[in-house]
């Protein structure tokens, strides 16, 4: 079964997508053996392909390729974690030892699959100020170049690189 989104606003369009969609493919997969995994999620908290496409296809993408603090360039991955852990940080996580019963706490890194639209919106700001501030990036893409962006559903990498 490939992937597939269904977009509903409104109860009735739910229902129709759930019952005549979504239940007889399930049905059928499910019955032949196949394990599937079903995700809903509000449509305004998931951050969009847009914005992840900018992220990575143009902000992180000019970092990487411009950036040279203290004569050393790196590769978008290691600025990706760097700002994952400069503006998204830790959260202590709190829960009980199964053999013991005594509450543990451990520090769990924030990722940017946790954002919604604001909160990546923000992180963009303020990885792209960073650059541009600190570091002398520009960012020479025009909204037509990123529009065109490919991304990979499953990881959020770009396919491809910036269209001219």
């Amino acid at each position: 079964m490939s992937r597939a989104v269904y977009r509903c606003f409104e109860p009735a369009q739910a229902h129709k997508v759930l019952t005549s969609l979504v239940w007889p493919e399930v049905k059928a997969q499910t019955m032949a053996g196949v394990r599937l995994e079903l995700e809903i999620r509000q449509h305004e908290d998931a951050k969009t392909d847009r914005q992840r496409r900018y992220y990575h296809g143009v902000v992180l993408k000019c970092i990487a390729d411009q950036a040279k603090p203290n004569g050393c360039q790196y590769p978008m991955a290691v600025w990706k974690e760097h700002f994952r852990s400069e503006y998204l940080g830790h959260k202590t996580v709190t829960t009980k030892n199964p053999l013991t019963g005594k509450k543990v706490r451990r520090r769990v890194r924030v990722s940017t699959e946790d954002l919604g639209v604001k909160g990546y919106s923000q992180l963009i700001d303020r990885v792209s100020a960073f650059a541009a501030t600190e570091l002398g990036v520009r960012f020479p893409a025009t909204y037509e170049q990123w529009e065109r962006l490919e991304v990979d559903q499953d990881t959020g990498e770009i396919i491809g690189g910036l269209v001219g």
